[in-house]
């Protein structure tokens, strides 16, 4: 009878010995991927809102009727809209290279509701790392850039305290972004991430001579651009919790000086998003954390236990033998 209990602890233990690894090196790996659409429970379509004041916003429609073109603390609300593009995710090369697909549209208004920017990306990235592909039509405002870095929407799963090449979309190029320490917000702990992107021209705008210190009638005045961008990141999942941009735009004259200031604002993700965001990583690294750690421990505890105590039964002489 002790043998035969034995045999059956004897296979029990080696049951969670292999349920352990399945879950550690099989199953996790395939919960741990970028979904092939953003925001499953809301039916594939992902939103988020920021919110902030342009301490400064240049309106040219003002200047075209003789007002003053120079408004100042000017409420601004940013809506980023992102869907996925499952078709073209399930095809070559996007199959072969694990690539996730994803269409973003960006619109930012004033308190008004008149558009101040606007911008559409396509992004191809890997569903682990988050490294952007130039695979799959990936795009910024419909044109062909080269896509160097991580994806701006989500960092990679099991995010490293480091430096990461992000990709700002306004450059349309990669730019280090820097580690900066941890938070908790309301319970998660998330890495801090700074990326500081000096005064760099991103392309010329035709202006009236007069406005950027030129007799010309009509120049072509250079487009300046700078930001400080702050990200709240989930270490777990990759997710972007929450984030801060202090951007400025502004044309230069001929001798490279500001001239005019275009927008110098400060928006950040609403509190509404980042509480979503905060409870989707929660739940989320928490399936990870069990599949991954938790249970293959517990299993991996128990099955050495039953193994032993398997072998002891099976190999132990029966009494008076």
């Amino acid at each position: 009878m002790k043998r035969v209990l034995g045999i059956v602890l004897v296979g029990l233990g080696a049951f969670l010995l292999v349920l352990a690894g399945m879950l550690k090196f099989y199953a996790v790996p395939a919960l741990a991927k970028a979904p092939l659409v953003p925001g499953e429970s809301t039916g594939g379509i992902s939103t988020t809102v920021a919110v902030g004041t342009a301490e400064q916003l240049f309106d040219p429609s003002a200047l075209a009727s003789g007002g003053n073109p120079n408004r100042t603390n000017v409420p601004l609300t940013s809506t980023r809209t992102t869907r996925g593009d499952v078709s073209a995710s399930q095809q070559e090369p996007a199959v072969s290279e694990d690539l996730a697909i994803y269409d973003s549209f960006s619109n930012t208004v004033d308190d008004k509701g008149t558009t101040i920017s606007a911008g559409t990306i396509r992004v191809a990235f890997n569903r682990v790392t988050s490294v952007n592909s130039n695979c799959c039509g990936a795009n910024v405002d419909g044109a062909q850039v080269d896509w160097t870095g991580i994806n701006p929407l989500k960092f990679p799963f099991d995010v490293q305290q480091q430096t990461y090449d992000y990709f700002d979309t306004t450059l349309a190029k990669a730019v280090p972004i820097e580690f900066t320490g941890t938070e908790d917000l309301d319970g998660l702990q998330v890495y801090v991430f700074k990326q500081t992107i000096p005064a760099t021209q991103i392309g010329e705008q035709e202006v009236p001579g007069s406005l950027v210190g030129s007799t010309e009638p009509s120049v072509k005045a250079p487009r300046m651009y700078e930001n400080v961008r702050t990200l709240q990141v989930d270490p777990v999942t990759g997710s972007i919790v929450a984030g801060v941009e202090e951007q400025k735009q502004w044309l230069a004259g001929a001798d490279g000086s500001e001239k005019v200031t275009l927008l110098k604002a400060t928006v950040g993700t609403d509190d509404a998003t980042k509480q979503a965001a905060i409870d989707d990583a929660k739940a989320n690294g928490s399936l990870l954390k069990t599949a991954g750690t938790t249970v293959p421990i517990i299993a991996l505890v128990l099955g050495l236990i039953l193994l032993g105590l398997g072998f002891f039964l099976v190999t132990r002489k029966d009494d008076g033998a």
